[in-house]
This record gives structure tokens, C-alpha cells and sequence, in this order.
């Protein structure tokens, strides 16, 4: 399967920005305080909403733990909506500091530790 020339095209330009980033102190509070809105947003604002809209538009309401399906699928949701933003995060920064440490000439393995 090739790969479509605009994601070519954004890598090369994004691959300069990931190896040569460095955090300071001013870009790191900035990203900290940015984090800390998106994930009182999307792992409390969020799920509150839909929790919400499900029991009050769709009358999803009632106790889990009963043999209706309702109540089951509205926390069902709810607890993936706060859970997946944090996950999706660490993923990502997993995936951006592995992209990074390849272009500075590391290799992205942990390190095994032990002494040699």
C-alpha cells in the first residue's frame, strides 16, 4: 500500500521540528497548564455531558447492575470517554519520543541497565 504524498509531505516537514525540540521551562508550563484544561475537559466535562444527555434525552436512566442493557451501555460510555483521552495521550507521547530519540540516532529500545 503506498502512502498518499501529503502525509509524505508532512512528515518531512514535521521530522526538523520532533528532532530538533528541546523543553524549557516556559514551553513546559505552558504544555502542563495546557494538559491539565484538556483533561479536565475531556475525562470529567465530557463524560459528565454524556452521562447527562443519556439519561435525559434517551432515558437511559436506572441502576447498573439490572438486566437492562441501557443503564450498562450509558456508564459503558462514560467510562471510555474518560478513560481513552489519558491513554490516547501516553500513547502518543510513547510514539512521538521513540519517532524522536530514531532521528537524533538512537535506537527507540529501552535500555536493559546492567553493567557492561
Amino acid at each position: 500500500m503506498k502512502v498518499p504524498t501529503v502525509l509524505v509531505r508532512a512528515k518531512e516537514r514535521a521530522e526538523p521540528i520532533v528532532k530538533n525540540f528541546e523543553w524549557t521551562w516556559t514551553t513546559a508550563v505552558l504544555f502542563t497548564l495546557g494538559f491539565a484544561f484538556f483533561s479536565v475537559i475531556t475525562m470529567a466535562v465530557i463524560p459528565s455531558a454524556w452521562l447527562y444527555f443519556a439519561e435525559q434525552k434517551l432515558g437511559w436512566g436506572g441502576l447498573s447492575g439490572t438486566s437492562d442493557w441501557q443503564p450498562l451501555a450509558r456508564d459503558f460510555v462514560a467510562a471510555n470517554l474518560s478513560v481513552g483521552p489519558f491513554v490516547t495521550v501516553v500513547v502518543i507521547g510513547a510514539i512521538m519520543q521513540n519517532w524522536r530519540r530514531k532521528l537524533r540516532g538512537g535506537t527507540s529500545d529501552r535500555p536493559t541497565g546492567g553493567y557492561r
